[in-house]
């Protein structure tokens, strides 16, 4: 539970959605792709991200997110590790999703799109590099690639968009956490996780701030998660900004992941 400021009096707010509009953010990452070598990779990408809104969906936003600009730089690692995870990862350069009104990602409406993408880079990958190690890497995309629920755990992780698009629109206060789930990547694999978010503060300026925290698993924690998320606007609560940080500890040994999010 996220400890409260000491408040003269308690704030309630209702964050929602937007129904429509578009703006563009800086997504910067830091995050282990290697645990055994610690070796991390930095992401900085740009991100349009736009909203659209029909009246006989009304509890259904149709989201576009593409990526402008994405740059990798690896603390260590083959030229063959680094053009995998690259390429990998431009498989989700285009995505056009259907998210509920409380932010959950619901559908991909390209998911073929993605696939298509996918078998072209999986045949790149088949022609120019051999062994078992590459061999298990592809089929473990191809696991998630052939499916659409998994494909929203991946775009829901941190590093990808699951800082961006996050259920985090409804009711909050300054006296009582709120529940949101979220999708985080260890070193053990993707594992889901109830995170605890507190109104932090609630301006006239319609500026909300907000604070998260979490751990995993709640009996034995060796993760723990803290954010801090911006928003403005009441009626239709456009993300600002956003912090997140996590740690795994395993023993001695800790890894520090974090992400970034900047409204330009």
């Amino acid at each position: 539970m996220i400890p409260s400021k000491y408040r003269f009096r308690t704030q309630e707010i209702q964050l929602n959605i937007p129904k429509q509009g578009m703006h563009k953010y800086l997504i910067e990452s830091t995050n282990f792709i290697n645990y055994s070598g610690e070796i991390r990779c930095s992401r900085k990408k740009e991100v349009s991200l736009s909203m659209e809104y029909n009246e006989d969906q009304p509890y259904i936003r149709f989201v576009n997110v593409e990526i402008e600009n994405d740059n990798f730089q690896f603390s260590d690692g083959s030229f063959a590790m680094q053009d995998i995870i690259k390429r990998t990862a431009s498989v989700y350069n285009k995505l056009n999703l259907q998210v509920s009104y409380k932010g959950q990602i619901l559908s991909i409406d390209n998911i073929d799109e993605l696939q298509e993408n996918w078998s072209k880079i999986k045949m790149y990958f088949e022609n120019k590099y051999k062994g078992n190690q590459i061999q298990r890497f592809i089929l473990k995309t191809e696991m998630i690639l052939n499916s659409e629920e998994e494909i929203i755990k991946d775009i829901s992780l941190y590093h990808n968009f699951g800082g961006l698009i996050k259920s985090m629109y409804q009711k909050y206060s300054s006296d009582s956490c709120s529940i949101t789930s979220q999708y985080l990547s260890t070193k053990y694999g993707k594992v889901t996780t109830e995170e605890d978010v507190l109104l932090q503060s609630a301006k006239e300026t319609e500026d909300v701030q907000l604070q998260l925290q979490s751990h995993y698993p709640k009996n034995k924690e060796y993760v723990s998660v803290n954010g801090t998320y911006n928003f403005k606007g009441i009626l239709e609560s456009w993300l600002q900004r956003a912090v997140i940080s996590s740690i795994e500890k395993y023993g001695r040994q800790e890894y520090h992941n974090t992400v970034s999010i900047i409204q330009l």
